[in-house]
């Protein structure tokens, strides 16, 4: 009999304690509140993660959420060096669509340079890796982050179109010597000046042509302002 009584007075205290922890629990899912990053509509549509959780003390930014900076001041390849700091810019802060400001104005972002790859030929655009570090606040807090340029490659580059506009215009440069040598050629053979363009337009698009192909693509340069757009590799969490 006592042992029957004792078993059930061990099944009472369990399902008591259950109960209990299933409040608790409750309770902290209760007060926390899913929140989502306000961000441009074009980056809003592209980010693979906007989730914000809120909590009493903290703000809980997840992983893989996408944020925009701006660079601190202005930055050129052709005078940086790998290990140098580039600072960006939060100018409006960070807040969320439901009207909560996690970041202030002006708080900074900090990130180093871990490799510069130089322009080279066919137009390919000189890369800039950044491995993110610190975020720091207005009050000279700091905050350590681990994120990376959102985009394909991770990392920063003009594009193969604004190479291409570099290549084009060296072409054409190159296709006015061609046509100036072809109405060269065309007058010496005492022909109208229409055949000097006649013969000077092959030798201007093909030359032109190659010549083009064969440079550098673009030094990656950035003026004071420029956006760039950031993905967490880790949640962040800010007190309140």
């Amino acid at each position: 009999m006592k042992k029957i009584l004792s078993c059930l007075l061990c099944g009472l205290m369990l399902g008591l304690n259950l109960s209990l922890s299933s409040e608790a629990i409750e309770e902290v899912n209760n007060s926390t509140k899913i929140e989502h990053i306000k961000l441009p509509k074009k980056l809003a549509k592209k980010t693979p993660g906007n989730i914000v959780n809120v909590t009493d003390e903290n703000y809980d930014i997840a992983q893989y959420n996408t944020l925009q900076v701006t660079f601190a001041q202005n930055f050129n390849e052709k005078t940086a060096k790998v290990g140098d700091e580039v600072a960006f810019l939060f100018k409006d802060g960070v807040s969320t669509v439901e009207g909560s400001q996690i970041l202030p104005p002006a708080t900074k972002l900090f990130a180093q340079i871990t490799d510069i790859q130089k322009p080279k030929s066919f137009n390919r655009s000189g890369k800039i890796y950044l491995d993110f570090k610190y975020i720091e606040l207005p009050s000279g807090e700091r905050k350590p982050v681990k994120a990376q340029v959102f985009s394909k490659n991770e990392y920063l580059s003009r594009g193969k179109l604004n190479a291409m506009g570099k290549g084009f215009g060296t072409t054409f440069g190159t296709s006015a010597v061609g046509v100036a040598a072809g109405c060269g050629i065309g007058i010496a053979a005492d022909a109208v000046i229409i055949g000097g363009f006649a013969i000077g337009l092959p030798i201007a698009f093909v030359v032109g042509g190659a010549v083009g192909l064969l440079t550098p693509g673009l030094n990656y340069k950035a003026k004071a302002g420029e956006k760039v757009n950031i993905q967490l590799v880790n949640d962040v969490k800010i007190e309140k």
